[in-house]
């Protein structure tokens, strides 16, 4: 698969601060197909995004931000800034955070095809088959070599990430985020369907961009 640069990619399709800068809600959605590509020590890895899921500012109570206030200061900031977290101790996730301006948000990036460096992808992930490789948000962080110390990062000028727009392979779909125990009901988990890349937990419904305002609850109102 011919992966697309920033070169070859028209003004309107493009990805930029601007692009970052809206409800995360949208960002998720549109990330489905995009391709990350991530360069360290020597190695490229790259991969069609397949699965996002959006986290909203200290109105979400399964956000971050809404809780902790590192992250509340990172996920306020700059679109386009990459905000990782270790999980359970052992798994970096990462988030391109997302928002509105003046509000704050971010979308954790769940899995990936991978399209550029597997062997790479097989050696840090020992080897399993290539569906598993980046399915999940914990596989897809130590697939593409994800660190804590990349929290921070802009991802527009970064040496190291890179990230060209594409399209959605397949419907996208939407469900409940996974593995939260506040706002369990929101239906912010967006992935390509169907996809052997996607993790397990299909419970979902069909989603069309122009569908996707009436996900997002007006200001003020819990998000559950």
């Amino acid at each position: 698969m011919a992966i697309p640069s920033a070169s070859t990619l028209g003004d309107d399709r493009s990805i930029d601060r601007e692009w970052f800068t809206r409800h995360p809600v949208k960002v998720a959605w549109d990330l489905i197909g995009c391709v990350l590509r991530v360069t360290r020590d020597g190695a490229t890895v790259a991969g069609r995004i397949v699965e996002a899921e959006a986290y909203a500012g200290p109105a979400d109570p399964a956000s971050h931000a809404s809780r902790m206030k590192a992250a509340r200061q990172v996920m306020a900031g700059p679109p386009g800034t990459v905000y990782t977290y270790l999980s359970y101790g052992i798994h970096t996730m990462m988030n391109i955070v997302s928002h509105e301006e003046g509000q704050s948000g971010g979308v954790l990036l769940r899995a990936l095809e991978p399209v550029e460096g597997l062997d790479v992808m097989r050696e840090r992930r020992n080897g399993v088959a290539e569906t598993k490789l980046a399915r999940g948000p914990g596989s897809f962080g130590q697939a593409m070599g994800i660190r804590l110390t990349d929290c921070g990062t802009d991802i527009l000028c970064s040496d190291e990430f890179a990230i060209s727009h594409g399209d959605p392979q397949r419907p996208v779909h939407a469900s409940p985020r996974i593995g939260i125990s506040r706002a369990v009901h929101a239906p912010w988990r967006f992935f390509e369907h169907p996809s052997p890349f996607v993790s397990a937990h299909r419970r979902e419904h069909p989603v069309e961009h122009h569908e996707l305002a009436l996900l997002i609850p007006p200001p003020g109102t819990p998000i559950d």
